[in-house]
């Protein structure tokens, strides 16, 4: 069954970009050498998808201290220095991107500088003419203020905008904005996905295409 919908609002990593894993590896190893090991499931609910702000509190919370005041810039140095050598589009989703024909918009819990790099290094950036980044509102995911705030730009409701998304933090932000969420699960569990919300899940960008009608 295709959806209806005027609007689709993507995230970007993990959904248009495959810098999740990579983030996620990083984080993973560098949390590591202060004490803390983190499993799948513990790193897609408690890191995946939000801001780095959060991601550190949670990291501390768990370790019961204070992480060096470098692991931030550290981490951040790490990242930029991957994906300015490994990033590349996620398969299908440049044809996707080709077929849609209603308004789109980005929201990413990324800061504008990361935003811009990744769109400019995969030739995307006139596509996503609309785009927000966590500089952009009060409350990053998994608050609404993203999705609220690409909707209100592209001038439609929220009930009828689709958001594509893969992590937890996203979804709940899409849903606390009164959209319904078609969620990736290439890497994350589509039962967390569907727990947090997600209206449906899909593998592929081709199994997207299909529920998007294209």
């Amino acid at each position: 069954m295709a959806y209806l919908y005027k609007a689709v609002i993507f995230d970007c990593d993990g959904v248009i970009v495959d810098t999740e894993n990579i983030s996620n590896e990083i984080m993973k190893s560098m949390l590591l050498q202060h004490g803390l090991i983190l499993d799948d499931k513990l790193l897609h609910e408690r890191f995946t998808g939000f801001t780095n702000q959060e991601n550190l509190k949670a990291a501390e919370e768990l370790l019961g201290k204070a992480l060096p005041e470098s692991f931030d810039d550290d981490y951040r140095k790490a990242f930029h220095a991957t994906i300015d050598k490994h990033l590349e589009p996620i398969n299908g989703v440049l044809d996707l991107l080709s077929k849609i024909t209603v308004p789109i918009a980005m929201a990413t819990n990324a800061r504008r500088k990361e935003m811009e790099f990744k769109l400019n290094k995969i030739k995307l950036t006139e596509r996503f003419s609309t785009r927000f980044c966590v500089e952009d509102v009060e409350n990053g995911k998994p608050k609404p203020d993203l999705y609220l705030k690409a909707a209100a730009a592209l001038n439609v409701t929220p009930a009828d905008c689709i958001v594509i998304e893969d992590s937890i933090a996203g979804i709940t932000s899409a849903r606390a904005a009164g959209m319904r969420v078609l969620a990736f699960s290439e890497t994350l569990d589509a039962k967390l996905q569907a727990k947090a919300g997600a209206t449906q899940s899909f593998a592929t960008m081709k199994e997207l295409e299909t529920l998007l009608g294209l």
